[in-house]
């Protein structure tokens, strides 16, 4: 069998940080951060995964996001999600994953999530979660910031190539007729591939991104030389070569559990544009240059200091 389609430029494995692990990003422009070998993957910014066991985490409380959009990919668990524009009132918004969380933050927003864990010693309760940030083009950076749920995530049967048989699933968190309605084209969707499949999954030839491998084994792209087993291990797309690689193939051995494989593919078109990330008052800035992080930052700072919390920080959303 002739495998065609966009090909795997390199698998990136994962950096464990304390309870988070780290899939895409790197340290800010001083240095601050967790260091990772792939810093971004346009147009992705940043992606972390964690499973949290407990109510009440993460410890940051209310902390700024400025410059690019970021999704919760609530996989599994509850959580509270409040932002400083008032969504959802003083106690803030409880959604329960399946789900996604999707923050436009444009020129500044304070936004905070913790975790709800009634019962931790019930492993079903625990948080199971992906926070992605995505990238934006500068026109975007300087727009109110926007906020959107969805919590009926649209779930799509996927057929081998002769359409003879059912090859798995995939639940997308954004796109795939979902209600989350982004700056610029964007896919994020969990596939459940049964054992002894091959699958294209459509991807657009001009877009970049990357699949994390979740779960089982499988293997990517049309030059594959092994299989993939290790978990959030990162198969970083190449630039496709002409419009015909407008797919990406994926191979599952039989099993003899029967067990399926699972990947989150993280697609989107390039914004191909300069930018930079500051981390402050736990959030970050992004912006075009490291000056106007900087400065923004320093604002964005003296706001988190002095307690206040309501409002976007657009008033500071650019340097002066």
């Amino acid at each position: 069998m002739i495998i065609g389609g966009r090909s795997i430029a390199r698998i990136v494995p994962p950096t464990q940080n304390g309870p988070i692990t780290r899939l895409v990003g790197t340290l800010d422009i001083d240095g601050k951060g967790t260091d990772h070998p792939l810093d971004q993957c346009d147009p992705f910014i940043l992606l972390d995964q964690a499973v949290i066991p407990k109510s009440d985490l993460p410890p940051f409380g209310a902390h700024p996001h400025r410059g690019h959009s970021v999704v919760t990919v609530l996989l599994q668990g509850k959580m509270k999600s409040w932002d400083s524009f008032g969504a959802g009132g003083l106690e803030g918004t409880v959604i329960k994953g399946p789900a996604s969380y999707w923050v436009d933050a444009g020129s500044g927003v304070f936004h905070d999530e913790t975790t709800i864990v009634d019962d931790p010693d019930d492993p079903l309760q625990h948080i199971n979660l992906f926070q992605l940030w995505v990238g934006v083009k500068e026109e975007d950076r300087l727009k109110p910031a926007a906020l959107q749920y969805d919590i009926n995530l649209p779930v799509e049967e996927l057929w081998d190539e002769g359409k003879d048989s059912v090859v798995g699933s995939a639940r997308y968190f954004v796109g795939g007729g979902g209600t989350i309605q982004t700056p610029h084209p964007i896919t994020v969707a969990q596939v459940t591939q049964h054992p002894g499949k091959t699958l294209k999954f459509p991807i657009e030839s001009s877009h970049g991104g990357f699949i994390v491998h979740m779960e089982g084994c499988a293997s990517y792209g049309k030059e594959a030389k092994e299989a993939t087993i290790l978990k959030n291990a990162v198969q970083v797309l190449a630039d496709a070569s002409n419009d015909t690689e407008n797919y990406i193939t994926v191979s599952t051995p039989n099993a003899d559990d029967g067990s399926d494989t699972k990947y989150l593919v993280c697609v989107g078109e390039k914004i191909q544009e300069p930018w930079c990330k500051k981390l402050v008052a736990n959030g970050a800035i992004i912006a075009q240059t490291e000056d106007e992080a900087r400065a923004i930052a320093s604002n964005v700072e003296k706001y988190a200091k002095s307690g206040l919390d309501g409002g976007s920080f657009s008033p500071f959303g650019t340097a002066k």
